[in-house]
Order: C-alpha cells, then sequence, then structure tokens
C-alpha cells in the first residue's frame, strides 16, 4: 500500500538503556523519537508485543504522519510491505565512554546501562524475524568498550548486515578493523579538529594523537571498494571549532590518510534553539567543506541537525565557492566567533 513512511516506523527499533523506539532520530521542533517499548528487562525483549505496536503504527502512519514523526526528513511516500520483521537496529543500551564530549549528554542524562541484549537479538534471528541484508548500528556511549560488541558485531555479520559503529576512536577495535576489510562495517569517527588543544576543549580527554593513528589504522590496507567506509565526522561547534583554520587543518588530514569520506554535522543545542536561524558563517563552513571534498573525490554527508539546517535555510546556498570572498568574510566574521 502506498503512503508516507519510513524504513525505521516500518522494520526499525532502537533499543535503548530504559526503553525501545522506532528509530534514533533528531526532529527539528525536538519530539524526540517515536516510542515502542517504554520498559524492558535485560534479555528479555517481547517481540510479539513489539510487532503489534508496529503494526498500529503502520496502521496509523497510513491516515496522518505519527505525531513524533512530523517534520522527519526520513520519511517518503512509498509502496510499503504490510510483513512483521526487523531490518534495522540501533545498539544504544548503554552509556559508558571513553571520552566526555561537551555536546554529549549521554552519560549525565541516562540511567545506568544494562549491557545484555545479545540473547534478546538471537532469539530474534532464531525466530526468523530479522531480515538477513539488514542494517545496524552502535550508539550509546562508546561501543568498543561494551561487553557485547564484539558478539554482537560478529553475529550481524555473519548474518550478512551491513553494521555501522559510532566510535570516539579512543581504543582501537580489531573486529571493527576485520569488519572493514570484510567490506561489512562501517565505522565513524568524529575527532571535530585536528589541534590537539581544540581536540581536549571539545571531548574533554587528551587523546587527539591517539584517535587520528586510529583513523589512520582502520583506512590502511582497505580495498579499494571499502574505502569510504571509514568516515570522519567535523561537528561544527560556534565558538569552539567555527574557524577557516580549524576547518582547514581537518581537511588537509583528511587529504593526508586518504580518507574518502566526510561527514558535517552541527552542534546539536546550538542548532536546536537557532534551526530556522543558523548563522551564514556555519552554512559557509559546510560548503567549503562540501566543495573540498567534491574537489577531492571524498564523499560529503551531513547528519540530522546539518540536514535540518539545510532544509531550513533562509539565504541562497553558495553553490560555486569562491575563496576570495569566503577570505572576506572570514576577516569580517570569523574572528568573531558565534556562541550560543
Amino acid at each position: 500500500m502506498k503512503y508516507r513512511s519510513c524504513h525505521l516506523i516500518e522494520h526499525g527499533i532502537s533499543i535503548n538503556v530504559d526503553s525501545i523506539q522506532a528509530c534514533c532520530l533528531s526532529r527539528e521542533f525536538n519530539k524526540g523519537q517515536l516510542p515502542i517499548i517504554t520498559k524492558y528487562e535485560n534479555n528479555k525483549i517481547n517481540w510479539a508485543e513489539i510487532f503489534e505496536i508496529k503494526r498500529r503504527h503502520r496502521k496509523h502512519q497510513r491516515v496522518q504522519d505519527l505525531f513524533f514523526c512530523e517534520g522527519c526528513y526520513n520519511l517518503r511516500e512509498d509502496d510499503w510491505d504490510e510483513e512483521d520483521y526487523i531490518s534495522f537496529i540501533n545498539f544504544d543500551h548503554w552509556s559508558q565512554c571513553n571520552s566526555n564530549c561537551i555536546y554529549c549528554n549521554v552519560q549525565t542524562d541516562k540511567p545506568k546501562a544494562k549491557n545484555n541484549v545479545l540473547n534478546a537479538v538471537k532469539d530474534l534471528i532464531k525466530q526468523g524475524k530479522f531480515r538477513n541484508d539488514g542494517e545496524i548500528t552502535f550508539q550509546g556511549g562508546e561501543p568498543t568498550i561494551l561487553k557485547e560488541f564484539e558478539p554482537i558485531l560478529k553475529l550481524f555479520i555473519k548474518q550478512g548486515s551491513k553494521v555501522r559503529v559510532h566510535s570516539s576512536g579512543i581504543l582501537f577495535s580489531r573486529a571493527i578493523r576485520d569488519g572493514l576489510k570484510k567490506g561489512a562495517v562501517t565505522v565513524v569517527i568524529s575527532p571535530d579538529s585536528v589541534t590537539k588543544e581544540t581536540y581536549k576543549k571539545v571531548k574533554r580527554v587528551d587523546k587527539s594523537n591517539k584517535v587520528w593513528d586510529n583513523i589512520k589504522h582502520y583506512r590502511k590496507g582497505l580495498k579499494e571498494d571499502f574505502t569510504k567506509n571509514v568516515k570522519v565526522k567535523y561537528i561544527i561547534i560556534p565558538g569552539i571549532n567555527d574557524t577557516f583554520e580549524e576547518v582547514t587543518a581537518f581537511l588537509n588530514k583528511i587529504k593526508e590518510f586518504d580518507i574518502k569520506s566526510v561527514i558535517v554535522d552541527i552542534e546539536y543545542i546550538y542548532a536546536n534553539r537557532n534551526i530556522e536561524n543558523i548563522s551564514e558563517h556555519v552554512f559557509m563552513l559546510m560548503d567549503y567543506i562540501e566543495t573540498v571534498a567534491k574537489e577531492n573525490d571524498i564523499s560529503y554527508e551531513l547528519y540530522d541537525s546539518a540536514k535540518y539546517a539545510v532544509q531550513n535555510r533562509t539565504l541562497e546556498k553558495i553553490t560555486n565557492f569562491d575563496i576570495d570572498l569566503f577570505q572576506t568574510s572570514k576577516q569580517k566574521n570569523i574572528q568573531k566567533n558565534i556562541r550560543y
């Protein structure tokens, strides 16, 4: 049946510390994520209950957008199926991390991590309710320090899934490296800076050199088809790393390490407060990164806050980047770092 929906409403779940939701996407107007189960026990996820709730969600979506999904960029009109299965799982059920990023509230806002859902996902697979070509993501705190991480990762690689791991990059993971070499794993690392001092200001740990060394090792020796599976992210944080010098240093490091995929986002609090009035300076930084990426055959991708900002951009986008124009703007504006 043809209607507006998304693959996450239809067949996705996000397993959190204390609840299960349909997804992990942020919303433009901070409506939160679509809830499925408000509370569950370790390793005892009731899949029948989840499928019943998702059937109700699908039924509602055929008539009008669910409240939590209104305005989401992920919605599209399509001919959706009626089957009960899961083809996307986001693991977000722990809060421990080896970094302490100024823009992250995971360690302070989340209750104690469960760290124990492996048997539940094994049961889902045993029931034949997981699509073998499905997608898996790891977010949470830091995946590489989660006891279940490697067993879950290996389980879904065996199922033929595509796995995306969001990591601080501080701890090198052999399991991630092995998955990268097979083309089964994508790793996303967000150093947000090359400058050691700025990295420490953002992450509140002194691990910049270690992170960039691990990025280099993950990238080394990959087949050409898999080079874009190492993705390095730059979150633009007004007043911290939003200068031409910082961004240029980042791009130079990307080129030096032959990184073939870059992700850009805007710090969530700033973006949420200013979604319809994002500084044009921030857009110019994004345009600059995109232009350099295209010139060097580097994949360019936006994450949630940046996507919403682009959707709401009120000024005309600079399609042909002019370095002289940017330098002029830099002299006038970049010195005055934008703050919250």
